[in-house]
């Protein structure tokens, strides 16, 4: 039995309004997906547990031509669960056949990132792990990022931060910016980066409130 766990970019054109919402706004980290339930004729059910401001991310789902209702449920100050219902589309029918016309299973959470990326982890027997993997289609990027034996070092796909993340803390841990007294500033993290001090100092902020809230969890 062989799980595999997998990063997927989709083109813009084909990602959901929601996780493009997420990409942009400086309040939002990431969209787990916790249980879904796709047996209505054309219409998802659905569970988030989101990362970031509720304020914003409904009044998205208010503007959002196809999502049908929906309701928050708060976890903290950070975060909350969201149910959804909302109208399956063409591209997400796409995007999840290879998924469901195999004899594999999708193991939650799913996780979407604010750069834009899909982490998802599925098992099931090889020829069938390999078999999906060839049928996602040509037009979404696949980077495969862990396989092996189910049950011998399963780890969950989804890292704790994304790539962007894990470069700006170790950027800031190179110049001596968690030093007491701070030796270095949020401008050699955006120099390293090769990005503006204004968006170092975001990744930072995001990188920190995933660990913090990591932490406090496994409490």
């Amino acid at each position: 039995m062989k799980y595999l766990h997998l990063t997927l970019r989709e083109p813009p054109e084909w990602r959901n309004p929601m996780h493009t919402f997420l990409m942009g706004h400086d309040e939002m980290h990431t969209a787990e997906l916790l249980n879904w339930n796709t047996s209505a004729e054309d219409l998802d059910i659905i569970l988030f547990r989101i990362v970031g401001a509720m304020d914003p991310y409904t009044a998205a789902l208010d503007d959002s031509a196809f999502v049908v209702d929906y309701e928050t449920a708060r976890i903290d100050g950070d975060s909350f669960y969201v149910y959804i219902e909302h109208e399956t589309r063409d591209v997400d029918d796409q995007f999840r056949e290879p998924f469901l016309e195999r004899r594999v299973l999708a193991i939650p959470p799913i996780e979407y990132t604010e750069d834009g990326e899909t982490k998802v982890a599925i098992v099931g027997r090889s020829e069938d792990v390999q078999a999906t993997v060839d049928a996602i289609p040509a037009e979404i990027d696949v980077q495969i990022d862990q396989v092996g034996e189910y049950g011998q070092g399963l780890r969950p796909s989804q890292s704790l931060l994304t790539d962007r993340q894990q470069e700006a803390v170790s950027a800031a841990l190179a110049h001596g910016y968690y030093e007491v007294p701070r030796e270095g500033t949020v401008e050699d993290v955006a120099a390293s980066l090769d990005c503006a001090p204004s968006t170092a100092s975001n990744h930072l902020r995001k990188a920190e409130a995933r660990l913090v809230q990591a932490v406090t969890a496994s409490q």
